[in-house]
């Protein structure tokens, strides 16, 4: 049976000093980045100057003074989500952004224990640990590589066991964007991410993508 792909969500994170009492849904529907109904229905877990947190009808969002997060899980939204955060940069501009990440994270299904440990034992083989440990199974797998375009980050990949699905497998996948360091006074780094948003979009989502599916059919292929 094919892996059955249960839960996705899409996010956005920028590194950067944030003021985390700014982040109110009431400043999102201020500057027409979300309608006013959307502000009011918001369900605000905290506002504070260590952090913010708040989940509305189709994204949520966590700011802490270094880190700026915005996900969903609605697949119909991933683009909205993209020009609520453009739009977002945009008003702050200019703003010193360190890095941007667009990252994708999967919830896939097998169909069986003996699957899920195949899986396990393709991307981290046994054989080694065995002589110093008893019983050894992968907890976390974290692989790096470099971008294959010119711009400066790299494409990461962490696959682990699912804690929400039997039998499940959580892949996520970090497109990473440094920024800071290609910035200038003609162009800040919240204007390359901007850009980078734009841009890259359509790629990142397609790359994401392929890297899950090749990585969840691995077992397919023994």
């Amino acid at each position: 049976m094919t892996p059955q792909l249960v839960r996705e969500t899409v996010s956005i994170v920028l590194r950067g000093p944030f003021s985390p009492v700014l982040f109110h849904p009431s400043w999102f529907a201020a500057h027409n980045l979300i309608r006013e109904q959307e502000a009011e229905s918001a369900e605000v877990k905290v506002i504070h100057p260590s952090v913010a947190e708040f989940q509305s009808e189709w994204f949520a969002v966590q700011v802490v003074p270094d880190r700026f997060q915005v996900m969903t899980q609605q697949s119909s939204f991933y683009e909205v989500l993209r020009d609520l955060v453009a739009g977002m940069l945009d008003i702050l501009t200019p703003f010193n952004l360190t890095a941007m990440g667009i990252n994708r994270h999967f919830q896939y299904q097998l169909e069986s224990e003996r699957a899920w440990h195949a899986l396990g034992d393709i991307l981290a083989p046994k054989d080694a640990w065995r002589e110093v440990l008893e019983t050894p199974g992968m907890v976390r797998l974290i692989m790096q590589g470099k971008r294959t375009d010119s711009l400066d980050g790299y494409v990461q990949v962490r696959v682990e066991p699912s804690s929400e699905v039997r039998y499940g497998v959580f892949i996520e996948i970090n497109d990473h964007y440094q920024l800071s360091e290609h910035s200038d006074d003609a162009h800040t780094s919240s204007d390359l991410a901007i850009t980078y948003l734009l841009d890259q979009w359509q790629t990142s989502m397609e790359r994401s993508l392929h890297i899950a599916k090749k990585i969840i059919n691995l077992g397919e292929t023994q």
